[in-house]
């Protein structure tokens, strides 16, 4: 049983790591210029962002068949079905691909433009390069904490940098649930900028009430994969790659 004392400082080390790349993507050059770039170019970024959130649902399908412990299966099932939302009698609503439409139709974005805009070189380089990550690792000792670390990190907590970043211009036109009742109200991008934010720490994740979905595989991540200095090692290599790979994908804009 790994000590109280060193977990806690194999946690600190990974926060300390996870605050740098958060604010490393946060200090994208393309963010600081969004007051500046005309609405139809902005158009053309989130366009190419949504090729790749073409890829969240393959990504959480693979690490479910790729994990070996069944509760954690149980958290990441469930937050693949929040992809595909229904009533509470089964009748299923608007998926999260068919929101994304939605609010970029509500940005101006006409549905010619959204359905014949070509992928990009750099933007396919991306996406498969983000693939890689989840499955080039299956023959390592390491593999179940590499793909949890990497799906909490790649697919919500970067994610939710990202959105609040772009929520910046997004916000122009779009509402939250509580804004400008005058302005139409974003179900895709403000959604998952709120339910995939990392608001706490590793270790310090709330044990009751509602919690964002990267505290959900944080849990996991502190109860059972991190151990040791090499689980550590393979998770700041991985959270490192994923974040290189979001810098990639917005230099192509500057």
């Amino acid at each position: 049983m790994i000590e109280k004392l060193q977990k806690t400082n194999l946690l600190d080390k990974l926060n300390e790591k996870e605050k740098s790349l958060i604010k490393q993507l946060e200090s994208h050059p393309l963010f600081d210029c969004l007051p500046t770039i005309n609405w139809e170019n902005f158009i053309d970024i989130l366009i190419q962002r949504r090729f790749l959130s073409f890829s969240i649902v393959n990504v959480y399908e693979l690490v479910i068949d790729a994990l070996s412990e069944e509760e954690i299966k149980k958290t990441v099932r469930e937050i693949l079905k929040e992809e595909f939302p229904r009533t509470c009698k089964g009748i299923p609503l608007l998926s999260h691909r068919e929101l994304l439409f939605q609010d970029l139709l509500n940005l101006g974005a006409t549905r010619e433009k959204i359905l014949t805009t070509p992928e990009t070189d750099v933007t396919k380089k991306i996406r498969e390069e983000s693939l890689k990550i989840f499955t080039q690792n299956f023959d390592k000792e390491y593999f179940q904490v590499i793909i949890v670390a990497a799906l909490r990190f790649w697919a919500e907590v970067l994610v939710s940098v990202e959105y609040s970043c772009l929520w910046r211009k997004i916000s122009e036109h779009l509402s939250s649930p509580h804004g400008d009742s005058n302005k139409p109200r974003s179900e895709f991008y403000y959604f998952h900028m709120v339910h995939d934010a990392r608001r706490s720490d590793l270790g310090k994740e709330a044990m009751i009430g509602k919690r964002t979905h990267s505290q959900e595989l944080a849990i996991h991540l502190v109860e059972r994969l991190i151990c040791s200095e090499n689980d550590l090692n393979c998770c700041l290599d991985v959270e490192e790659k994923a974040c290189n790979l979001k810098c990639q994908f917005y230099d192509q804009f500057i």
